[in-house]
């Protein structure tokens, strides 16, 4: 993954700016170029009522653009603060809308960006961070959505988790975590949770049956390589490891190979999120997770579960729509 162009959006708060703080991490590493936007939810009926009561006051043209403006003064204020090379602050954006989410979608797709970062909460934690906002961009976007929280910037990224199992729309997360992991210098760990099935019989501890854990990395190794044998623009292999559930992942271009260290673990869980989210905060450094999955992946990606994890996940967190091709 090329990063060259990377769009914040913020709504002009402290605590929205979580992201545009940590963009020096990914301007140091890919020397990318960075906008930033805003939107102005649209006051359709203050413009109505100004209308019925006479006052001589034009929303459209009195104070819109006032507002505009005055925003991106803001949008450079917080640019000149937290983006240390000039050369690297790209557009300041300002759109008026009544939905942020749709706003920010059309300039992902106008813009041509390889990534978003998005802060995991905005002012008085308004709706348009986590709330409805957040979750269509990572719903629809077709460029991956780095999530940061408020409370965890990223200066070094040591450990990349992706949660996996065993759909190609799970396994698509891992090229891009390759690339991620080759720029900062990171292993990757790729996280599987069997659910558990739990008893009503009050005292007695939810039990699986008939889980082989060694088995379970045998078939995700196995499946693993299948997806890159499929997906052969990558140029990615697994190379295994001398010890259980430790390997590598190689990728051969123009006659170079490069590597990252590839461990996998197998947990157990009565809920996959909630595994997800505590194992993750323990351990990773950034979180990157396919937002459509197939099979048991289905129940740990998809709807509510997606939503859960990435409003208590303290972690930074890409989330992909993947396109596969075979």
């Amino acid at each position: 993954m090329n990063i060259k162009r990377v769009l914040i959006p913020t709504d002009l708060s402290e605590k929205s700016n979580a992201a545009l703080a940590s963009a020096d991490l990914f301007i140091e590493s890919f020397d990318c170029m960075v906008d930033l936007m805003h939107v102005i939810p649209l006051s359709k009926y203050l413009g109505d009522s100004f209308d019925k009561i006479g006052v001589p006051l034009n929303m459209n043209k009195d104070v819109y653009p006032k507002l505009i403006e005055k925003q991106r003064k803001e949008l450079s204020a917080f640019a000149n603060k937290h983006i240390k090379k000039k050369e690297n602050r790209g557009e300041y954006i300002v759109t008026i809308d009544r939905k942020p989410s749709d706003s920010i979608l059309n300039q992902i797709e106008k813009g041509n960006y390889d990534l978003v970062m998005m802060s995991a909460r905005g002012a008085h934690f308004a709706d348009f961070f986590h709330g409805s906002a957040t979750d269509k961009v990572i719903r629809r976007s077709k460029t991956p959505v780095l999530t940061v929280s408020e409370t965890m910037l990223m200066d070094k990224i040591n450990t990349i988790v992706v949660p996996c199992d065993f759909s190609e729309h799970s396994l698509a997360a891992i090229p891009l975590a390759f690339d991620l992991a080759l720029k900062f210098g990171s292993k990757i760990e790729l996280l599987n949770v069997i659910e558990m099935y739990s008893h009503d019989i009050h005292g007695i501890e939810p039990t699986t049956f008939g889980i082989d854990e060694k088995a379970v990395y045998g078939g995700i190794k196995s499946r693993l390589k299948s997806y890159f044998a499929d997906q052969e623009d990558h140029d990615l292999s697994v190379v295994d490891g001398d010890e259980l559930y430790k390997d590598t992942l190689v990728q051969a271009k123009k006659g170079k190979e490069m590597s990252v260290s590839l461990e996998t673990k197998v947990l157990k869980s009565i809920a996959a999120h909630h595994e997800i989210v505590d194992y993750s905060n323990e351990n990773a450094d950034l979180v990157i997770m396919s937002t459509h999955g197939r099979s048991g992946l289905s129940r740990m990606l998809l709807g509510s579960t997606t939503e859960q994890v990435i409003q208590h996940l303290n972690k930074p967190q890409i989330t992909i729509k993947p396109d596969l091709k075979k």
